[in-house]
């Protein structure tokens, strides 16, 4: 199993940062960043608009310090953050854990 860490950001610019600062540190084996559309109401005003949402893919053991890590780095004041365990092929697991051990 893995663990699939979502959040949403409001540039591509901020969620690619946030990423790279997470394979840089090996916490995460791979990030995946989409564009979308969202709806939200913040200190009682509605918002609609353009945010990118951020997939980052990292080992069960290393999952916390993912979340504290995005939660701390984040560019909104209370950002959402995500989590789920998954079940994931032997040969893609194999290969996240040699790169979050530092073995490639």
């Amino acid at each position: 199993m893995i663990s699939i860490i979502f959040s949403s950001f409001s540039t591509k610019d901020s969620a690619l940062r946030i990423g790279k600062l997470l394979l840089d540190k090996r916490l995460i084996a791979c990030s995946n960043i989409i564009r979308m559309e969202s709806q939200y109401v913040w200190k009682g005003k509605f918002h609609e608009g353009e945010e990118f949402g951020a997939y980052f893919k990292t080992s069960l053991t290393k999952k916390n310090e993912v979340v504290r890590f995005i939660n701390q780095h984040h560019p909104y004041e209370i950002p959402c953050i995500t989590s789920k365990d998954v079940v994931i092929n032997n040969a893609y697991k194999g290969w996240m854990d040699s790169f979050l051990m530092g073995e490639i």
